[in-house]
Order: structure tokens, then C-alpha cells, then sequence
């Protein structure tokens, strides 16, 4: 069974995806390593997002994580 962000994907229309993502990360070394995804992401996927953002809650060791894509 699809999901419904599945369904919606495709759709065949010009559209823009916006992920959001929020780790809880306990320690700083899991909040680096999301850090690293998203650099490897803006590193390698240019063509494919308009705008990625991170942001860091340190007091709580969460990471928001958000993901604008061109489909």
C-alpha cells in the first residue's frame, strides 16, 4: 500500500516538497552526525533542494531539520 505522501508525489504536477525532521539526539555526538548528513546533503544534492535548514536546540539535544525539494 502506498503512503500518502506517495499518492500526493505523484500527482503530475510541478510541485515543491517540504520535509520536516526533529531528532532527539541525547548526546552531541548524534547532534554532529546530523550536522554531517545535512552538509553531505547540501554538498551533493544542489540541483535537488532550494533550501535546507538546521536548527540546533542544545539545551535539549534537539535537532530540527527542514528540507525544501523541486519535483
Amino acid at each position: 500500500m502506498k503512503s500518502m505522501v506517495d499518492e500526493l508525489n505523484n500527482v503530475p504536477v510541478k510541485k515543491s516538497v517540504v520535509t520536516s525532521i526533529e531528532y532527539d539526539c541525547k548526546r552531541p555526538d548524534k547532534e554532529d552526525e546530523v550536522f554531517d548528513a545535512v552538509r553531505d546533503i547540501v554538498a551533493n544534492y544542489q540541483d535537488t533542494f532550494s533550501k535546507i535548514t538546521y536548527d540546533l536546540d542544545p539545551v535539549n539535544h534537539k535537532v530540527k531539520v527542514e528540507v525544501n525539494e523541486h519535483k
